[in-house]
């Protein structure tokens, strides 16, 4: 992973290189060694962070908003522009070996600064910012009395230092302006540690909804702790569904809401999640991580919710499912549908490794189910 960083992060040393040459007059040796020496410090600012993907101790705010996030934004213009300024630089050395120097570099700065701008929003808007996704959901054996129920799904929120309070509560009040009658939380409630369960009891704890808040275990929440999380759930009010659910209940019908635990760590127990299930109670299981959609399905689960992928963090824009997450993820995004049943995957709302998102945005979710 860091070499790969380092080849991506080739081109722009070597551009500010030679503008250290051309601009400020340094020999050619010099301005290389100084573009590297300021490419190194900024590594240096996330190294023990991404080096454990800890965020068990709070970071203060300035080292995260004037020193990690300005160096994210170099990391992400760098892979954003990695397709094509690896193959100029490869040109412009060539160009060099064959007596024509640096031929590319009006083309490499332009690259550059178009990556910078994309860079820049997907530090910032494109991570903070997140977007009302609404789907409808037929369920196969809803009875009317449950036709137009709703359920607000939030999904992986990576509570931390790149996450402050007056964010996560802002995602809190725009999911109850949806005014859902139940509120589902599918995972990863911090990217590691217990410096941050404050926070996590915080925003349970403002998830208020008729029918209350259900939530399952990613497995994030077992880096670092062992039930630091699911404490912090349960102190915040939610229903914690560790391979156990409840019946919701409208005009005598009744909605069985499940949830296993977390499947890296082999927690999770589908069997014991569906005991006690009303026969011909149609079933919403909490999954955070949808790689067993096909079996959910075998066993009879009409709609699957699920999140860890993160709609990848990365997209081609416009295209959601051509994202990062394909490369070792079947379920990527959004709604797939396999016979009588149904798998949400949520693009999450927090992110993991660099704070960063371009062409998929964070969400806030609302489910409404229909009667099939």
């Amino acid at each position: 992973m860091t070499m790969a960083s380092l080849v991506m992060e080739l081109p722009a040393l070597t551009l500010l290189g030679v503008g250290l040459h051309r601009r400020a007059g340094l020999a050619p040796g010099w301005a290389l060694g100084v573009s590297a020496l300021v490419f190194l410090a900024g590594a240096l600012v996330l190294f023990r962070r991404l080096a454990r993907w800890a965020d068990d101790a709070r970071a203060p705010w300035w080292r995260v908003w004037l020193l990690e996030v300005p160096y994210t934004v170099g990391v992400t213009l760098c892979f954003l522009t990695a397709w094509l300024s690896l193959p100029l630089g490869a040109l412009g050395l060539l160009g060099y070996l064959l007596g024509a120097p640096w031929s590319v570099l009006p083309a490499l700065a332009v690259v550059h600064a178009l990556g910078l701008l994309a860079a820049l929003w997907g530090c910032t808007v494109g991570r903070l910012v997140p977007r009302v996704v609404r789907r409808e959901v037929r369920i196969e054996g809803l009875a009317p009395a449950l036709d137009g129920y709703t359920i607000a799904q939030l999904s992986d929120l990576h509570l931390g230092p790149y996450v402050p309070r007056w964010l996560y509560r802002a995602w809190v009040r725009r999911a109850l302006s949806l005014d859902p009658d139940l509120v589902a939380l599918t995972g990863d409630y911090i990217t590691a540690g217990e410096g941050y369960l404050d926070d996590v009891e915080d925003f349970v704890r403002r998830c208020q909804a008729p029918d209350g808040v259900a939530a399952c275990m990613g497995n994030h929440d077992y880096f670092f702790t062992e039930e630091g999380v699911a404490r912090a759930l349960e102190r915040g009010g939610a229903r914690h569904l560790r391979n156990r659910g409840f019946a919701v209940e409208r005009g005598g019908a009744t909605l069985w809401i499940a949830g296993v635990d977390d499947r890296w760590s082999r927690r999770d127990d589908l069997g014991r999640a569906l005991e006690g299930r009303p026969r011909g109670a149609p079933v919403v299981l909490l999954a955070h991580d949808p790689a067993q959609f096909p079996r959910f399905v075998s066993e009879g689960v009409q709609l699957t919710l699920s999140g860890h992928t993160h709609g990848g963090q990365f997209a081609v824009p416009f295209f959601p499912r051509w994202n990062l997450a394909r490369v070792g993820q079947r379920y990527t995004a959004g709604v797939y549908r396999e016979g009588p049943s149904t798998l949400f995957v949520h693009a999450g709302l927090g992110t993991s490794g660099p704070p960063a998102r371009f062409g998929t945005r964070p969400e806030v979710a609302l489910l409404v189910l229909r009667a099939g």
